[in-house]
């Protein structure tokens, strides 16, 4: 008998820890996500499940009209230069989304932090906040302290993250190896990209969350590292796409290049360039296709920078850019023809196939 209890016992205090490891997570249907896609359930700074770190969630508005949610405020702080008065946060008792700016934080509890070593939880009220730190330790604030606190803790912060992130990736590595199929993969700008496209894609079967994020920072790494080395297109901080006006550096993939009369453009897109291409003198004042002297695009695989008039581009296919339907770019017919049996492409097409009709096609 006495050891069906010490059994009970030991099984309950290991719920316990368990329940205290994981006291961000909610089940499925208890969290609220505000981002839309494929990889709505990914923090879109650190590839983070959602779900499991869904009491320290943090969604803002993007200057493009869409919604990033973050896992914590640490993600928050480190992926966005301004922080909007629309942001909301999870509070922590209700589990409902509330506006952020009014929220009253718990810094420092002895809870666990999500990408911080120094929590941070919110509530709707000042009195339920004060009832946490009683319980539990910890400052209570408002969110302009606390996301400053998270923005000063953010280099800290990454000495661990990144530790974590190398071993995570060794084992990303041979699980890849061991239980993936070796295609030929897109490169990734994110974590939370690789992550969605592995498990939309199947090419490593049904995994578990972990796997699935090892993989993908494995996967992500290779990429940053691959990136180091080639010729990219190097978009500056704050660079906007003289068409849609849309911040090009966001979207580093799709990176498009005009250098024109003395002047370089950058554009988040084949299509914006070509848009570009067609009518400069709508973009850039008094100017002719005849003044342009460059234009780059970035191979869908490797991200290099490649002439745009000697890629070949696939239409159709279900592989969307920033601004929606795309013409991917890519160095080789053979890569493009790759491309376009593994994503329903319609056409592969030479730059100069290209024409005003199909750029206003795609828009539709």
């Amino acid at each position: 008998m006495k050891r069906i209890v010490s059994m009970m016992a030991m099984i309950v205090m290991l719920a316990g820890l368990a329940e205290a490891e994981m006291f961000q997570s909610v089940t499925p249907e208890k969290a609220e996500l505000l981002q839309s896609g494929k990889g709505k359930l990914y923090c879109p700074n650190c590839g983070m499940n959602l779900q499991k770190f869904y009491k320290t969630s943090h969604a803002m508005k993007q200057k493009d009209g869409s919604t990033h949610q973050n896992c914590s405020i640490h993600c928050l702080a480190e992926s966005n230069d301004d922080i909007t008065p629309d942001t909301k946060v999870v509070d922590t008792n209700s589990l409902k989304m509330i506006p952020a700016f009014t929220a009253f934080y718990v810094v420092g509890s002895s809870k666990p932090g999500t990408m911080t070593m120094n929590s941070k939880y919110a509530f709707a009220t000042k009195a339920e906040a004060e009832t946490f730190a009683k319980a539990n330790g910890g400052k209570v604030m408002g969110f302009a302290e606390a996301v400053q606190l998270a923005a000063d803790d953010i280099a800290q912060d990454n000495v661990m993250v990144n530790k974590k992130r190398g071993m995570a990736a060794g084992k990303g590595k041979k699980m890849y190896a061991k239980m993936c199929k070796q295609e030929r993969l897109p490169a990734f700008a994110s974590i939370a990209e690789a992550k969605t496209y592995v498990a939309d894609s199947g090419i490593c079967g049904t995994l578990k969350d972990k796997q699935y994020q090892a993989i993908a920072i494995y996967l992500a790494q290779k990429d940053t590292v691959a990136k180091s080395t080639a010729k990219t297109i190097k978009v500056p901080e704050g660079s906007k796409c003289p068409v849609c006006g849309m911040f090009v550096h966001k979207y580093p993939k799709w990176a498009a290049q005009v250098n024109i009369d003395g002047y370089t453009h950058y554009f988040d897109g084949v299509k914006d360039m070509m848009k570009f291409y067609f009518a400069p003198g709508s973009y850039h004042k008094k100017a002719t296709q005849a003044m342009i002297t460059e234009l780059y695009v970035s191979d869908y695989y490797t991200l290099d920078a490649i002439d745009a008039k000697a890629a070949w581009y696939v239409t159709g296919s279900n592989v969307y850019g920033p601004m929606g339907n795309e013409l991917v770019p890519f160095k080789s017919e053979k890569d493009a023809m790759a491309f376009k049996a593994d994503h329903t492409g319609k056409e592969i097409l030479t730059f100069d196939a290209i024409t005003t009709e199909l750029i206003k096609s795609l828009d539709k």
